[in-house]
């Protein structure tokens, strides 16, 4: 926030470091500190900046802040925020607000305090296209989709911090929390599924014969959901001896969500005459409650200065209700149903059997023992945690119900051992070991029928998944590798059945081996006075797995994905005393292969771009960057196979204390802006593509003024 937001003239010294923390003996992840510090004349003042800009295509920026420092580190700062210059979907009542309030607070020395409050009223609306292509077994099926997005969200984060420190050894940390999120999210979408192949995201619809196509499908949808969450957290610390240092923690968590859709359907069947109209209209209410409460503590032996033994005891509580209530809109067979409005008699279309309400209680007892050892030359690092767990579990499924107590364990190991040279040379090895348990949210038998061509049921058989993963990590002076492999037994993923006549679709997890991925990351940093050279290269590999079936057959058939990719950058920049001036040069490759059908589909994007900014007669300031995009491969639509951005911005600087800032900012000028993606799972490979505003200019005024209390 600091960092985003201050003025660079306000910051005397910036520095960032590795800090050992007796308490977090993970040595995989660097623990790091920002220390910012300000310029003595601008400590006890308030630094204040207000600026507001205004462009085309309705585009508009306000800001306003205050930040008072001292010396001791006490500071409060205050950040407002409008604006719409980032959003760069087409509708005009796109709108990001923020507010944001931070303080900290020394109090002689043994009690300080801090905290902070953020809230966030933001609107996103957006027109999407996308193509998607659906692996069978016998002939694929291929879609395409428009959708329109209107997302309101309204978000207020907040916590609260009091530490007391008595003496040298002992510390007392009280940490409250509060968020409160609320999402009203309208949308509206019409699809279209063939069996046969048509290869453009922009094909018109009325040109395609009515013998490719399985359904057309008009879908509505109006969400509105409420997240609250409160917890408090403290923690005590006490050094007992040179050699003992101890730990404990409890922490209180609620969460209390509700969420309500209203959607309507109406589908025409091609393949089917039978059934060739279908209307859905339905309502689903999902109020749920979660409680979490967590107890540990920890014991630090330090054997020797370099050797370093943890043992560890965590208690986790876990309290989840959750209920699916359904309601068929279509009981009351009103043809001026509005998708926007509740009957007031809604609840006579009660459905029994879609239906569920479901409690769950889960104990776990985690038992931990970490190992640090650390030389000039040598690091190792190991782990092991034992949890035992019990989770009963409740449930009411129409007229069906259940109450099943699970007992299980989870186990998770980690080991790494590294060597370092005289000089610039370091050599580690991973391994991480780990179970996880499925959530409650898709172990219960429930089926979401709210797109009735897509319909998603639960599996209360799913079994827990162990995740392996090896790692080797070299570094030399400006040079580095890094590769990781992973792979997961009894890994989650989805059974899919399809009817190739209705193109009707439902989901169901189960578990599965043979999924496991590769990574390789190269890297070369070189810095020569005012020069910097940077060369990154990765390569991945993922195999991936699903079970897909028609709804005619028993069974189904394995859908294996193999998708590799490199991803080659390449950066230079030049950076005197008056700028700096980058250059950059990009390269991305993806293939991915599908066992159903052998289909190979690949992609290449080639990117370069230059980037620079000057400081010109000590108040003018000039800044442009420029890149262009080139796309090939399998099936790409030849209006996005190129893209070219140039965006530029002048600054000039008033008053003789260069307090205010008159700026002008042209995005997208040659106007080809594209938000244009493409991906590949299990099942399908699709074409993303969301409209953009084709370029705008933006002009802004900031003042900066300081206030002497």
């Amino acid at each position: 926030m600091a960092l985003d937001n201050l003025p660079a003239k306000f910051i005397s010294k910036i520095r960032i470091y590795n800090k050992e923390d007796s308490k977090k003996l993970n040595q995989n992840t660097p623990y790091y500190i920002l220390d910012l510090q300000t310029k003595e004349e601008f400590n006890g003042s308030f630094l204040n900046s207000v600026m507001a800009g205004y462009g085309t295509r309705k585009k508009q920026s306000l800001e306003g802040q205050s930040n008072y420092f001292e010396k001791d580190g006490d500071n409060i700062s205050l950040i407002l925020n409008r604006s719409n210059k980032e959003l760069n979907t087409l509708y005009g009542k796109n709108m990001a607000n923020s507010l944001g309030l931070n303080f900290y607070k020394n109090m002689g020395g043994k009690f300080d305090m801090s905290g902070n409050i953020h809230y966030t009223k933001n609107t996103n609306n957006s027109l999407s296209n996308i193509y998607r292509e659906e692996y069978l077994p016998k002939g694929n099926l291929y879609s395409f989709s428009t959708t329109f997005n209107e997302n309101n969200n309204q978000a207020l984060n907040s916590s609260f911090y009091v530490g007391w420190k008595p003496n040298t050894k002992t510390s007392l940390v009280i940490d409250f929390g509060y968020t409160n999120n609320r999402t009203d999210n309208n949308s509206e979408d019409e699809n279209l599924i063939l069996n046969h192949f048509t290869d453009s995201i922009q094909t018109d619809w009325n040109t395609i014969p009515d013998r490719y196509k399985v359904n057309s499908n008009r879908y509505e949808s109006r969400n509105k959901s409420w997240n609250k969450e409160y917890q408090w957290l403290g923690i005590w610390k006490q050094d007992i001896d040179k050699r003992w240092k101890a730990n404990a923690s409890i922490q209180y968590i609620q969460r209390q969500n509700k969420n309500k859709n209203l959607s309507q359907s109406a589908i025409h069947y091609y393949q089917n005459a039978n059934d060739s109209l279908s209307d859905s209209n339905q309502y689903t209410l999902s109020p749920g409650d979660n409680t979490e409460m967590n107890a540990s503590i920890n014991l630090i032996q330090t054997v020797k200065k370099d050797f370093i033994l943890k043992y560890a005891y965590d208690y986790h509580f876990k309290k989840e209700q959750t209920m699916r209530n359904i309601y068929d809109l279509m009981y009351f067979d009103d043809p001026s149903f509005d998708i926007n409005k509740l009957p007031a008699d809604y609840q006579k279309g009660y459905v029994d059997s879609l239906s569920n309400n479901s409690h769950s209680k889960t104990n776990t007892h985690k038992i931990e023992f970490n190992l640090s050892y650390q030389t000039q030359r040598w690091r190792m690092y190991a782990q092991l945690t034992y949890s035992p767990l019990q989770r009963n579990i409740k449930q009411k499924t129409g007229e069906t119900r259940t109450d099943t107590t699970i007992y299980s364990s989870d186990i998770k190991s980690s080991l790494s051992v590294g060597w370092r040279s005289k000089k610039d040379f370091a050599f580690t090895v991973f391994y991480d070991g780990n179970t996880a348990q499925p959530p409650l949210s898709i172990l219960l038998p429930v089926r979401n029928t709210n797109n009735p061509l897509y319909v998603i049921q639960g599996n209360p058989n799913l079994k827990r998944k162990f995740i392996h993963s090896i790692a080797i990590s070299m570094r030399i002076t400006g040079l580095s590798l890094y590769t990781d492999y992973k792979f997961i037994s009894n890994d989650i993923t989805q059974k899919i059945t399809y009817n190739p006549q209705t193109g009707y679709r439902e989901t169901y997890p189960i578990n599965i081996n043979g999924n496991n991925s590769l990574t390789s990351t190269l890297q070369w940093n070189k810095t020569t006075g005012d020069f910097s050279f940077n060369i990154n290269e990765n390569i991945s590999y993922n195999n991936r797995i699903s079970l897909i079936g028609s709804k005619d057959k028993t069974g189904a058939d394995r859908s294996k994905t193999r998708e590799f990719g490199i991803v080659n950058k390449f950066q230079t920049a030049y950076r005197p005393d008056w700028g700096s001036i980058e250059l950059t040069g990009e390269y991305f490759f993806k293939q991915s292969q599908n066992s159903l059908q052998q289909t190979n589909v690949f992609s290449r994007d080639y990117k370069v771009g230059i980037t620079g900014h000057a400081d010109l007669f000590k108040n003018f300031q000039i800044n442009s960057d420029f890149s262009y995009t080139y796309r090939n491969g399998t099936v790409i639509d030849q209006n996005y196979n190129s893209e070219i951005l140039w965006n530029f911005g002048v600054t000039l600087l008033l008053f003789k204390n260069k307090s205010a800032e008159l700026s002008f900012y042209w995005a997208d000028i040659l106007k080809q802006r594209k938000d244009y993606m493409r991906n590949v799972t299990t099942d399908s490979f699709y074409e993303y593509h969301i409209q953009q505003i084709p370029g705008y200019m933006l002009f802004s005024l900031k003042y900066n003024f300081n206030i002497q209390p």
